[in-house]
């Protein structure tokens, strides 16, 4: 069984304190590189300084000597494990002189010195004893004709420097574990923070998992109003197709109910009447051919709605109709743009014309003007489509009833229907939240104007 994945906050904050460790330890690895540098480089000066003053304080004696006074400038030269050593060595190797302080301490080390060599080495000069030596060659010149080369060497005990490096080093390492840890403590209060619209949102996810609210909150934040936006019109759309479907289902039921109950009264007769049992199997088929073209209706797509053309979908039912009609010259006229688009699922569209286009068809004198356009709103903006015919049209008092299922304007049987067509597109209308509206046409016949919204 594999483990619970981490969680988002979880995952930023592993990944946040990895980069700050990483980010802090090339820091402190830059600043104790740079202190160490820096306090070798101030030794290396002082030791420089120290074999200035002892030149200085050299007098020249027999057999190419050298004579100190009693008291050198550097007090510490004077005193035994002050940690400040130094030592002259002759051209030849000759020990010519060595400070009280170097007492047990070799200081000269390494090859010989010429004139103006300088020689920095870290290196044992006694047992337990780390120093920092500096050496100088000097030639000097006693008399015309006659010099002496020479060899100074000091030293400086890095005990001391060693001790500093530790303490600095602990306090780099104390103070940046407490920035680090401020960091850790801030990025994750943070992260908190920064997340809980996430955790809100998962949270009423699982509320209306377990049905105890019906959809999102929308007071989120800009980032996530598109996501609760389209999981809420996922739950509605979901609901609607349910309800819709129960629905279908609970008239389906009812409204076959009648006429199957005047059919087995019927039968039951020694002599059923054959016209009222085609009428019966005719309403029958009405009802079931529109509540299975209802539930196909599917609906906006809940997300990245794909925009459908228009003009092609109006010109392919239009030939689609010619073909039903071929006894009947209609003029088709179709006044929608090449780029005009809708976001609509596809069946829905071909639904939606040609219930409206075979309606106009089977009603018009023998003209049909389909039109789109677009119109703002003070709150919306609107996906204008109209069919017009130029047909007897439809009485103002009988047009609201012509959306109800199975109702018809005329209801003569000149021609025939079974009173769905409408009824159909009023349902898919709703689905995409428009409006559907019927007027007269500048030609006496019907108009029917479809309002779809326009994000």
């Amino acid at each position: 069984m594999k483990g619970r994945p981490n969680s988002l906050s979880t995952r930023l904050l592993v990944t946040t304190s990895i980069l700050l460790v990483a980010a802090f330890a090339i820091l402190i690895g830059l600043l104790d590189t740079v202190f160490r540098q820096t306090s070798e480089n101030a030794i290396q000066e002082l030791l420089e300084v120290h074999v200035l003053a002892l030149i200085g304080a050299a007098e020249p004696g027999e057999d190419g000597g050298l004579e100190f006074p009693g008291q050198l400038p550097e007090p510490r030269f004077n005193n035994p494990g002050s940690g400040l050593y130094a030592e002259v060595v002759a051209g030849d190797g000759r020990r010519l002189w060595r400070s009280p302080s170097a007492v047990g301490v070799t200081v000269a080390q390494g090859p010989s010195l010429y004139a103006g060599d300088h020689r920095l080495m870290k290196t044992g000069i006694a047992d337990g004893i780390e120093a920092l030596v500096l050496g100088v060659g000097v030639i000097w010149e006693v008399e015309p004709g006659v010099a002496y080369r020479y060899q100074f060497y000091v030293a400086e005990n890095l005990d001391a420097y060693w001790r500093q490096l530790d303490q600095f080093r602990r306090q780099l390492f104390g103070w940046f574990s407490a920035v680090m840890l401020a960091l850790v403590i801030g990025v994750y209060v943070l992260l908190r923070w920064s997340l809980s619209p996430l955790r809100r949102l998962a949270g009423e996810i699982a509320a209306v998992e377990r049905g105890e609210r019906e959809n999102l909150s929308r007071n989120y934040p800009r980032e996530l109003i598109g996501v609760a936006k389209n999981l809420n019109a996922l739950v509605d759309s979901e609901r609607q197709r349910m309800t819709r479907y129960r629905t279908t289902m609970d008239d389906l039921a009812h409204s076959i109910k009648t006429p199957l109950a005047v059919l087995g009264s019927e039968l039951q007769r020694s002599g059923p009447d054959h016209e009222v049992l085609e009428k019966q199997v005719g309403r029958m088929h009405a009802v079931i051919d529109y509540q299975l073209r209802r539930a196909a209706a599917t609906g906006p797509r809940t997300i990245a709605a794909k925009p459908v053309a228009l003009a092609p979908v109006a010109r392919e039912v239009a030939g689609s109709l010619r073909k039903i009609y071929l006894g009947k010259e209609v003029d088709v006229q179709i006044n929608v743009k090449g780029d005009e688009k809708y976001p609509m699922e596809k069946g829905d569209l071909y639904e939606l014309f040609g219930n409206l286009m075979d309606n106009a068809w089977k009603w018009c004198a023998g003209k049909i003007e389909i039109a789109v356009s677009r119109e703002s709103g003070s709150d919306k903006n609107w996906l204008v489509l109209s069919v017009a015919d130029d047909g007897p049209g439809i009485p103002d008092d009988q047009a609201g009833k012509v959306f109800g299922r199975g109702e018809r304007s005329d209801q003569r049987g000149e021609i025939k229907g079974q009173g769905i067509g409408l009824a159909v597109v009023e349902e898919i209308v709703s689905l995409y939240s428009g409006t559907v509206m019927i007027r007269r046409s500048e030609s006496g016949g019907a108009l029917i104007e479809v309002r779809l919204p326009v994000s």
